[in-house]
């Protein structure tokens, strides 16, 4: 269970998801929200590209 809030990914969330293996809705609502933010920059992209990569890979099961 995730005990940070944070609007964005940190590297300690992106952690606990891979820790926990599990990608939940409110992760992904903040994956998408930082895709939107046109102010993103290349350490958090480079946190979701990590993400996306743990889900094509099987490492991370989303979760509904």
């Amino acid at each position: 269970m995730q005990t940070k809030t944070s609007k964005f990914l940190t590297k300690e969330i992106v952690d606990q998801i891979f820790v926990s293996g599990e990608l939940t809705r409110a992760d992904r609502q903040r994956i998408q929200s930082m895709l939107l933010d046109e102010s993103i920059g290349e350490h958090e992209l480079s946190l979701v590209e990590r993400v996306m990569e743990g889900v094509v890979k099987g490492i991370l099961d989303v979760m509904n």
